[in-house]
């Protein structure tokens, strides 16, 4: 007997259709029934500091600007007590450098390289570091091709991360470029090498008994061999019809021999591993999957409670910004920023390589900047919760870089976008958001790669003024592989997205005139999993 497949294929998709959730409630219940592997919404529950599963820490003062010699009268430089008084927090093994109220002249970039140091004000209304110097004024213009800088995109004057990159003198040592490369995760030496196969979702690996015991409990990293058939970035793609985008120009991706995953080692019994949180991809022999050492990290480190004011300047051309950047976490783990205001930054706040972040109470204000907080190259399970954009950033809030796991939750842009530099981020949640003007753009080089990659989900966000291309990047199906738009209230954009292939991928979209059951999809997976045990 002969079928028609155009039959066929219509029956599979009539079955498709039918089984489609058609509800926020239907597509929750559906969830939790297997959240760590359900098809197009991602198990984020595991974003933010220590997992979310504890409150960020308090820990206790061991130093002050002040007493190391800091007048905060907003007339001296006060560079020298900052200095001094975080190497004594280092010292002492961590603890928090106090900055009392008043407005703190400094003159080059303060550093965080050791963890456990805490710098915090009394508020942010009343400490107030101000910067008289841009990184390319304290640090020296850093180039990246076509005059191009890399503080366009790059470093902070709040720099939590190893000191690796500076010499003795406190220099830099990365040189014009090394574009973005000095950024990345700097692993050690291979641990043990993951037997396969396993999936998406697993929380188990194998490994030789032998090279077990090599492996302890704590963070390491998990890396993954990038191969020449794609068979890695396809999976994180996502859908079939991602197969169709033209990989042969997707350099800044096929380019790059690995992916890396940091990830904590709960138990080790034999040559079983358990790891704290499921995989993102599957494990096969053919992508030769290994632990790793970590590598250079700073752990336990935080910034809150203080205004970082830049200079007000205007704008420069795009991507010859001289560095007026705010908090910068690069290689920093279990981490967080807690209710800061950057004013007048080019980029307010950046994570790069950063992983299990939690940056609450965010304020971003003054004029325009570039980006109001982005995620780059391989920053995974950061939460950045109840922030408000006020500024009018030229992107919004990005990510980007393979990064994964990352969520946006409870917060107001008064300008900006939900922008993705490309490179295929996946497995993202934004939620529980109000976007008053989507007035802002994407970004990323054209070999970057996608657009996004699979399993991103918007879930009750509000667009007010939609601006000129309706729905555009924050309600958009097309740019959407396996993943979800569900109670997105606003316009629908129905182009074809930017850097995607063009065409229905699987994108559920569930509409509902009120707010869902659900109103934050973050928490309510949080509490699945510490409160259902999931």
């Amino acid at each position: 007997m002969r079928f028609c497949p155009l039959v066929l294929l219509a029956t599979a998709l009539t079955a498709a259709a039918a089984d489609k959730p058609a509800t926020s409630a239907a597509l929750w219940a559906e969830y939790a029934k297997n959240p760590n592997a359900h098809s197009h919404v991602p198990n984020c529950s595991f974003a933010g500091y220590r997992y979310s599963e504890v409150p960020l820490p308090e820990p206790k003062v061991v130093a002050n600007v002040k007493e190391a010699g800091a007048k905060g009268d907003g007339k001296a430089d006060d560079t020298a007590a900052f200095d001094a008084a975080i190497k004594k927090a280092a010292a002492a093994g961590g603890g928090a450098v106090l900055v009392p109220a008043g407005t703190y002249l400094v003159s080059a970039p303060i550093r965080i390289h050791a963890s456990g140091v805490v710098l915090r004000g009394e508020g942010a209304e009343k400490s107030v570091i101000a910067f008289e110097k841009s990184l390319s004024d304290a640090l020296g213009k850093l180039g990246a091709g076509g005059g191009n800088l890399q503080w366009s995109w790059c470093g902070g004057l709040v720099w939590v991360g190893p000191g690796d990159v500076f010499d003795a003198a406190g220099k830099l040592t990365v040189k014009d470029g090394d574009v973005q490369s000095w950024e990345y995760w700097r692993p050690g030496a291979k641990l043990a090498d993951v037997k396969g196969p396993a999936k998406r979702g697993d929380l188990t690996v194998t490994v030789d008994p032998a090279a077990a015991k090599k492996l302890k409990p704590g963070l390491v990293m998990m890396a993954w061999d990038n191969p020449a058939d794609l068979s890695l970035l396809l999976q994180m793609a996502g859908h079939e019809k991602m197969k169709e985008y033209d990989w042969a120009k997707a350099t800044g991706l096929t380019g790059r021999n690995r992916w890396d995953w940091p990830v904590e080692i709960v138990k080790v019994e034999g040559g079983t591993v358990t790891l704290k949180q499921p995989l993102r991809v599957d494990v096969r022999p053919e992508w030769n999957v290994r632990f790793e050492d970590l590598g250079p990290c700073v752990t336990e480190a935080g910034v809150e409670r203080l205004t970082l004011r830049m200079k007000p300047h205007k704008l420069p051309a795009h991507l010859k910004y001289a560095g007026w950047n705010g908090v910068y976490l690069n290689r920093a783990a279990h981490c967080w920023v807690r209710d800061v205001t950057i004013e007048n930054a080019d980029n307010a706040l950046t994570h790069a390589a950063a992983k299990n972040t939690t940056v609450t109470g965010l304020v971003v204000r003054g004029g325009e900047n570039h980006h109001a907080t982005a995620l780059r190259v391989g920053s995974h399970d950061n939460l950045i919760t109840k922030f408000r954009i006020e500024s009018k950033p030229f992107h919004g809030i990005n990510t980007e870089y393979l990064s994964a796991g990352n969520v946006w939750n409870d917060g107001v842009m008064v300008h900006g976008t939900f922008d993705s530099h490309r490179a295929m981020s996946f497995d993202l949640l934004r939620t529980n958001i109000v976007l008053e003007a989507n007035d802002g753009r994407p970004g990323g080089a054209g070999g970057a790669g996608p657009f996004l990659g699979a399993r991103v989900v918007h879930w009750n966000l509000t667009l007010r003024d939609a601006g000129k291309d309706p729905g555009l990047y924050v309600n958009q199906p097309d740019a959407h592989s396996l993943g979800a738009l569900v109670c997105v209230r606003g316009p629908r954009c129905a182009a074809n997205a930017w850097a995607m292939v063009p065409g229905d991928k699987g994108c559920l979209v569930i509409d509902e005139p009120k707010e869902p059951a659900i109103k934050d999809l973050f928490q309510a997976q949080l509490d699945l999993r510490l409160k259902g045990g999931k």
